[in-house]
């Protein structure tokens, strides 16, 4: 699907980098967009995307339908996917996203980070993407440490 997409790298290629990010900076956030019912993709296709991303240490998903942008290339392909089976197979990916949120958060447990206060100061979000609720309300755009 990559090609298709015209993506200027392979499966095999993301992977790796995932991983060597990973691997130097086991505490960092990494998160990844996925388009679902880009014309062409088959059930097969989304089961290997759902394999790959389900052994990935991302911490995040940002999961969107495919849908015609007039003048893209796209457009014009053949082999639509029926907007019910996109819809399908967004939850489904999105489901692989809450685990990978999930499984995140727990990685971080019992860890100190800096973060920045935000929203109504009684919010704070780490160096590495996590929200965090603060025991007590600060002042909106302050540095703090917090346990997570």
């Amino acid at each position: 699907m990559l090609a298709a997409m015209r993506r200027p790298y392979s499966v095999v290629s993301y992977v790796e980098l995932v991983n060597r990010i990973h691997r130097a900076m086991p505490h960092a956030s990494i998160g990844s967009d996925m388009i679902t019912g880009f014309p062409g993709e088959t059930d097969d296709d989304v089961d290997a995307s759902c394999t790959v991303l389900s052994d990935l240490p991302l911490s995040h998903l940002h999961v969107f339908p495919y849908s015609d942008r007039p003048g893209t290339r796209a457009t014009s392909l053949a082999d639509k996917v029926d907007g019910v089976v996109i819809r399908e197979r967004g939850r489904r990916v999105r489901a692989i996203g809450e685990q990978m949120v999930r499984r995140f958060r727990d990685s971080q447990t019992g860890t100190s980070r800096r973060a920045l206060t935000v929203d109504d100061g009684w919010w704070a979000v780490t160096d590495n993407y996590v929200k965090v609720k603060l025991d007590a309300q600060r002042p909106r755009n302050e540095w703090v440490w917090v346990t997570l």
